[in-house]
């Protein structure tokens, strides 16, 4: 993960993190109010994005900031009631430098699609120049749970409607919504995989296939809908042996606590106490909370490809397979919840090794995207990524909007947006209503 050390200086849009306190105003009578109050909020926001990049927000303090940004304690508390206002503020912040870019780059004399691309690349300049910024901005909000969530929904919504309007204008027909907010989620997944990669130098190469790939989709050319019907007693049952085993109870209510208080508020008092037991038996079995999440996402791994292989490898061809695999990736989350919460969404906030353990996970669902290539080889390597960025996009709205129960209602489109860039509109809709059953045996 991009970070500051000391000797790498970082660079945001209110200037490096070095000359924040260069940049404060001499006091006196010729500065209007509103003017030295925008002069200490920048350098607040700065000094945020610096101290994140380096400490990470959890260890990030208000000294911190004073420190980089020269504002005294009280100025800051005068604005802010604490960090995490702060924090909210600074994304905020960055949301509308970002869009005031990309207004920089519309121009009357070029049409929509042309801006639309140039605007992307801008877009994706700017992440590769400033990556500590956009990491800020794509991979920290969930470090302050539920409010970090909400931070990053609320700034879905608002590109929402700029995307949806843009790609009507191009191809001349409206996208369903949930299909917006799936190709939002596979942008945000490309460009978190860059970040965390250390290759965001690489993303203006790709803006334009990646808006080449938004532009292929199509609204579903009939109504998509869910096949079966859903069971009427949706709760979980855990496997019986878990009452008999101290570590799989640690394991589930560990899952159980981060999706009741998201995981930055778990504490092992809490693990011990929804597992019926003492702390002293939580640590014999795991060092720290820390470790008790890696086999969490371990062992919720473990059953989420239990559930999806079988499923899959059943189907006659591979566009049913991968509608079967999604389809039990669905009700996997519907019947165990507090794990399909984790993976799904606290998995953000839980830090970087974590997210590589769940990316090792997704790379083994990547697997079962390899046979769509066998019939359109013609596809980028990359869109592989950005589809499931885009079905896991559609599972965290689903997911933090309606509970993981609610999975299923999903399947459809998830299937319909994970098939259509290869083998087509029409029949990936048919294949995900079940209609296109052994059609490429």
């Amino acid at each position: 993960m991009s970070g500051f050390d000391g000797s790498e200086i970082v660079r945001t849009p209110w200037g490096h993190a070095d000359r924040l306190r260069e940049r404060m105003l001499r006091p006196g009578p010729g500065t209007p109010r509103e003017v030295g109050t925008q002069n200490q909020l920048e350098r607040l926001f700065g000094a945020m994005v610096a101290s994140v990049a380096e400490k990470g927000y959890e260890k990030t303090t208000v000294a911190d900031l004073l420190r980089l940004s020269g504002v005294s304690r009280s100025t800051f508390y005068s604005h802010f009631g604490d960090k995490q206002e702060c924090f909210l503020a600074t994304f905020e912040a960055l949301l509308a430098t970002t869009v005031e870019l990309i207004g920089r780059e519309l121009d009357e004399q070029r049409g929509v699609e042309e801006n639309a691309r140039a605007a992307l690349r801008r877009f994706f300049e700017q992440i590769a120049v400033m990556p500590a910024a956009a990491m800020f901005c794509f991979n920290y909000p969930y470090a302050l749970g539920p409010p970090g969530h909400a931070a990053i929904e609320r700034a879905m919504a608002s590109f929402a409607p700029i995307v949806s309007e843009t790609l009507t204008q191009i191809n001349g027909a409206e996208l369903p919504p949930d299909m917006v907010r799936g190709l939002l989620g596979g942008g945000q997944m490309i460009i978190q995989i860059h970040l965390r990669r250390g290759e965001q130098e690489a993303l203006p190469d790709i803006a334009d296939e990646l808006m080449d790939w938004a532009l292929s989709y199509e609204a579903p050319p009939i109504p998509l809908r869910l096949a079966g019907r859903l069971p009427r007693d949706p709760e979980p049952h855990p496997p019986t042996y878990v009452s008999y085993s101290p570590a799989e109870r640690i394991i589930r209510a560990l899952a159980a606590t981060a999706g009741e208080h998201g995981y930055p508020a778990v504490t092992i008092a809490e693990i011990a106490s929804r597992a019926q037991m003492s702390q002293a038996t939580f640590y014999a079995h795991f060092s720290d909370k820390e470790e008790a999440l890696m086999a969490t996402l371990d062992s919720a791994a473990a059953q989420t490809l239990a559930a999806i292989l079988p499923a899959s490898r059943r189907a006659p061809d591979w566009p049913n397979a991968l509608r079967a695999g999604l389809g039990a990736l669905c009700y996997f989350g519907a019947a165990e919840p507090d794990f399909a919460r984790l993976a799904a969404v606290e998995t953000y906030a839980a830090g970087r090794e974590a997210l590589e353990q769940r990316d090792r996970t997704i790379e083994k669902m990547r697997v079962l995207m390899k046979p769509g290539y066998l019939l359109a080889p013609h596809v980028p390597l990359f869109v592989a990524d950005a589809v499931i960025g885009a079905v896991w996009g559609l599972f965290y709205k689903q997911i933090v909007n309606k509970g993981p129960q609610s999975m299923p209602e999903i399947a459809p489109l998830a299937s319909y947006m994970a098939l259509a860039p290869f083998i087509g509109a029409q029949e990936a809709a048919e294949v995900a209503n079940g209609d296109g059953r052994g059609k490429r045996q």
